[in-house]
């Protein structure tokens, strides 16, 4: 289970969910948009197993949402990322043109707390235009002991 920290990063108007499926030559579903305010209202990425938890209520089995997260990938809507764990998370691609969020876990309690700044994307533009790289893209996690879970640890005297 994921812990999130909403902080800067939490949405302070919604899409509304059935226009943009339309918008984006998709039929609106129950189902569907179910799964695009579930991804529209997330701080961080989330799994299929998360997704199909969340909108298993509205009627989707896993099926429906695995097929409907390819759809929007293959339309370039939602973007899979490589989590920390090994997992594979998605996340809907903001209207702003950054498509990609930083994270920092929190490694004992699984907190995810996003980071709006991107210290990479210089570097990222630097290399692309040394190598020749078109439509270059990056993801970037960190990981560490959280405050809250640093507490008990310091009290105990164990080491992190």
């Amino acid at each position: 289970m994921v812990q999130v920290s909403m902080g800067k990063h939490a949405h302070s108007h919604a899409i509304d969910a059935a226009a943009w499926l339309r918008e984006n030559g998709l039929r609106a579903t129950h189902g569907r948009i179910a799964i695009v305010q579930l991804l529209d209202a997330s701080a961080v990425p989330l799994t299929l197993a998360d997704i199909h938890e969340k909108v298993r209520a509205c009627g989707c089995d896993f099926a429906t949402v695995f097929r409907f997260i390819s759809i929007l990938e293959e339309k370039e809507l939602v973007q899979r990322v490589a989590w920390i764990d090994g997992s594979t998370r998605h996340e809907i691609k903001s209207k702003d043109g950054h498509h990609h969020h930083h994270y920092l876990i929190c490694r004992t309690c699984h907190k995810v707390e996003p980071i709006d700044e991107c210290v990479v994307e210089r570097f990222e533009s630097q290399i692309a235009k040394e190598r020749g790289y078109a439509a270059l893209s990056h993801s970037l996690q960190l990981s560490g002991v959280c405050p809250a879970c640093q507490k008990p640890a310091a009290k105990t005297g164990k080491k992190i």
